[in-house]
């Protein structure tokens, strides 16, 4: 949040920056209550900034219709110049301060793939970069992370996108190949493997509702292979863990598993691939004072790029070399 002693000339007075940081959150977030949450605040001292910066302007910002906050015509006209100006005001900040302007806490939401490999990385990278920062790690599903960026739960978060809402910057961080695994005691005959002799087994798929699970059950209705039981699991390593254990067969990143791999727990299946290469982003708000989710989306880039080119180029690869796959 920008210091309160930061003000800005306005047409006729001083305009405190915090007013208007606040009037913009509470715009974005429709609710008094989930700024106040945003800014580590109080729902009237929210309410308080909002009057004062009402009386300070003369306008009337916002209405209340059925519990609705909502913007005047005033107040849409307000937002859509408040917002260039706290961006302004916090690259000034950023960059007289350097690395010591990024500090307090930042909440991130990550997925498990990405958990299971760079995350680390990008943990220790940011604190050797930014001391002074905090992270708060929140790991889920990619839909259960935006409902939670969305409502203002999370400042960041790294999922599978990209996310093309108007408000949301998305920047891709690099993707992951997918491959057939199962356990070495289900034995699988050697070479091509058809799809019905897969079938026989159970799948242990990513969680309902996600890309990988619709991209699995379209390809089993497309090849009529219906008949075979699924186990949606939201967790990585229970699926890993499952098909470790000999449960059923599982459509994931073999960079997630290289330990497994390596130690026979998990074979290659060779067959046809339900699952295209998996695209990860990093996403935030669009919106005033985002430096800092900025700043770690470009390092969660950073890291991610490097990541990948220390690993298999045929599992994994950055944005740069994805675009000139097949």
């Amino acid at each position: 949040m920008l210091a309160r002693h930061l003000n800005v000339e306005g047409a006729s007075e001083l305009i405190n920056l915090t007013f208007l940081e606040t009037f913009v959150w509470a715009a974005r977030l429709k609710s008094f209550t989930l700024a106040a949450e945003r800014l580590n605040s109080t729902q009237a001292a929210v309410s308080s900034r909002i009057a004062a910066l009402e009386a300070e302007l003369g306008l009337k910002l916002f209405t209340r219709e059925h519990r609705r906050l909502s913007l005047t015509t005033k107040g849409l006209e307000a937002l859509a110049k408040a917002e260039p100006l706290l961006h302004s005001a916090r690259i000034f900040v950023d960059e007289m301060t350097g690395a010591n302007g990024i500090q307090g806490m930042l909440r991130i939401g990550v997925i498990d793939t990405i958990s299971y490999t760079w995350l680390i990385d990008l943990i220790r990278a940011a604190k050797e970069t930014y001391p002074d920062l905090a992270l708060e790690l929140s790991a889920d599903t990619s839909l259960r992370l935006l409902d939670m960026l969305r409502a203002g739960d999370i400042d960041l978060a790294l999922i599978m996108g990209p996310v093309l809402e108007q408000n949301y910057v998305s920047v891709e961080l690099c993707t992951y190949a997918c491959h057939w695994v199962a356990s070495p005691e289900l034995e699988f005959p050697p070479g091509q493997v058809s799809l019905a002799t897969l079938a026989r087994h159970p799948v242990i798929s990513f969680p309902k509702n996600s890309q990988p699970h619709e991209h699995i059950t379209r390809f089993f209705r497309k090849n009529r292979l219906g008949g075979a039981p699924f186990f949606a699991a939201n967790s990585l390593a229970t699926i890993i863990r499952m098909t470790i254990d000999g449960i059923g067969v599982a459509a994931i990143p073999p960079i997630v598993v290289p330990r497994e791999l390596a130690r026979g727990e998990l074979v290659l299946i060779n067959a046809e691939q339900p699952i295209p290469p998996m695209r990860f982003h990093a996403v935030w708000f669009n919106g005033p004072a985002q430096l800092v989710p900025a700043t770690i989306g470009e390092l969660a880039r950073q890291v991610a790029h490097d990541f990948v080119r220390r690993s298999d180029p045929i599992w994994g690869w950055d944005r740069q070399i994805s675009a000139d796959r097949p």
